[in-house]
């Protein structure tokens, strides 16, 4: 730890290891565990989990490339009100039933995976995204999604370059969930007090490619008796800021973290094939299916 660095009660605040600096962010004001080396990474990801088991908590992972306000899910991002909020949850409970008469390979598939499954294949839903895997959270955090078309449905990614970025930094957020098995038990999800998870590798058959390809599991807050909550930022336990061209360095060109790799495209990702092809349409309240490397 650096000898200016700030008193802070996260979690890494307290944590020193070699290639760690703790950081206050001057645009946000939030604490952020700098680390410049692949070592200090590991180490600091792995802190959160081993603290977090005994309280029945998991840690995962999602990275971006900046920090935002707020955490919220994409069904309810840029609308304020209960009504409004009302109405795209009633929009997306009949667009996941269109999806769902329309292929009956989810018959095989638990009800609470179904949403997420949609969302990781591009709906705007309750959940986040989040990844079990560092590495994949880091690529993430390099990377920009690219957007185009009616509904923004047709997507690539860019690599960001460190000579014209305005941040200079890759971040990952570490999300704390609940880990409490369900009741009644439906495997790879759980529901806690706060909150739901759902971890695809688990709950959803292999093909549906891509969020094993990710590590992919997503989560949401639990609300009360009339609304969920519309700001998620509460479950961040912790954030990891690295230089973006350390991180790129890092992640070299391998072939298991590219976006072919990452986002499988139809021929290989058979469920993903079923779901373009099901001619589901969509529209502007809960987003389409996306078209990644199609």
């Amino acid at each position: 730890m650096s000898a200016s660095a700030p008193k802070v009660s996260t979690p890494l605040g307290r944590l020193t290891i070699a290639g760690s600096e703790h950081h206050t962010e001057g645009t946000s004001g939030r604490h952020v565990f700098h680390v410049t080396t692949p070592h200090a990474l590991t180490q600091a990801a792995g802190y959160l989990k081993f603290i977090h088991g005994p309280n029945h908590r998991q840690v995962f992972f999602r990275g971006q490339a900046k920090l935002y306000a707020s955490l919220a899910p994409t069904l309810v991002r840029g609308i304020t009100g209960q009504k409004a909020q009302a109405n795209r949850i009633t929009a997306l409970r009949e667009a996941c039933g269109d999806l769902e008469k329309r292929n009956k390979i989810l018959d095989g598939v638990p009800f609470e995976a179904r949403e997420p499954l949609f969302q990781h294949y591009g709906l705007n839903t309750s959940w986040i995204d989040l990844v079990d895997n560092v590495w994949v959270a880091l690529w993430f955090s390099c990377h920009t999604a690219r957007a185009a078309g009616p509904l923004k449905q047709y997507i690539h990614f860019e690599q960001r370059n460190p000579n014209a970025d305005d941040s200079g930094f890759a971040y990952i957020l570490l999300v704390a969930t609940d880990s409490n098995p369900s009741d009644p038990f439906v495997p790879g999800f759980y529901r806690g007090d706060t909150t739901e998870l759902i971890d695809l590798r688990v709950a959803v058959p292999s093909i549906f490619l891509r969020p094993h390809a990710q590590h992919g599991v997503l989560f949401r807050m639990r609300g009360d008796t009339v609304r969920r909550p519309v700001d998620y930022s509460s479950q961040i336990s912790d954030i990891i800021r690295i230089d973006l061209r350390d991180a790129l360095s890092w992640l070299g060109a391998g072939k298991m973290i590219d976006t072919h790799a990452l986002f499988p495209p139809p021929f290989y990702d058979r469920g993903y094939a079923m779901l373009l092809d099901s001619g589901f349409v969509g529209n502007e309240r809960v987003g389409t299916l996306h078209h990644i490397g199609t």
